[in-house]
């Protein structure tokens, strides 16, 4: 018992820097739109693609600080989380961008009407993301002594969750040959933050399959979840950001876009935290 309360005790470092690194996704996000803005730099084709695919990666970097800033008081094997992202990334690209876009199209059909939208977002592109960022722990770390714990489902699984985003980033800057970097920061942070969030539902119902004896449908449930979650953002976001036509020109609103994607990360970060606090102390009565 003493053992759980101290855990308990200690992961508060965990969800304390799960908040830093929201509010650090979101700072990112204004310094690099203002220096656009203010020094409006010139680039080449190439430079930008560069630029693009940099800025990409900074979200992961962000994450990797505050990992390792936690990992101080909270030792974690750095080897395993930084293998779950390369493996996240790698299901993105090998498997979950092909069947979204070779195998299902989805881009060809999904946005037609609301329905679509919708239909699309949950049974082709959430079920896609949400299944393979599961197999990523599932599959790997989640029968090893490393998984200890159920606030471990949610380390590892945000750890796949933002491997995926960081390859859906860098697909979505190479496909267009380069993004502009004032809108393009503010799309590269909205991925990162839905796709840590929605991959921390599945890590929470992973982490109670792994310390309770949890029903058949328990896991389907989880990825379920997850993936009308993440439909219904896109969906939702996707509205939000469309821009609005007056007669003095068109507003971007692309803020706004990423206004939602703080309050979803935000509002399921404190789920997560309650949920999972409920569960260790659920564990500890019955020890």
């Amino acid at each position: 018992m003493a053992e759980s309360d101290a855990r308990l005790h200690e992961r508060k470092h965990f969800w304390r820097d799960e908040l830093l690194l929201i509010i650090s996704m979101v700072a990112f996000v204004v310094v690099v739109y203002a220096l656009d803005n203010a020094l409006d730099p010139v680039f080449t084709p190439s430079t930008l693609l560069f630029a693009g695919v940099l800025l990409a990666l900074v979200p992961a970097g962000i994450w990797l600080v505050f990992f390792n800033l936690q990992d101080r008081a909270e030792p974690e094997p750095k080897g395993y989380v930084l293998g779950i992202f390369v493996l996240g990334a790698l299901l993105a690209a090998a498997i979950g961008i092909p069947v979204v876009e070779s195998l299902f199209r989805v881009s060809h059909w999904a946005y037609t009407s609301t329905v679509a939208t919708i239909l699309g977002g949950i049974l082709v592109v959430g079920f896609t993301q949400e299944f393979l960022k599961y197999a990523a722990v599932r599959y790997s770390i989640y029968h090893t002594d490393e998984f200890d714990e159920p606030t471990d489902g949610v380390i590892y699984a945000t750890a796949a969750g933002l491997g995926y985003a960081t390859v859906l980033n860098i697909q979505f800057v190479v496909s267009n040959g380069g993004v502009d970097l004032g809108s393009g920061v503010i799309r590269m942070a909205v991925v990162a933050l839905a796709q840590a969030a929605f991959s921390g539902i599945t890590g929470y119902f992973l982490g109670r399959a792994k310390f309770e004896s949890e029903p058949i449908w328990w896991m389907p449930l989880g990825i379920t979840l997850a993936a009308v979650f993440n439909g219904l953002f896109n969906w939702l976001q996707g509205i939000v950001i469309q821009p609005t036509v007056t007669l003095s020109g068109s507003t971007n609103n692309a803020w706004i876009g990423l206004v939602l994607a703080t309050i979803v990360a935000l509002i399921t970060t404190g789920a997560l935290l309650w949920l999972v606090r409920r569960n260790i102390k659920h564990l500890q009565t019955t020890e």
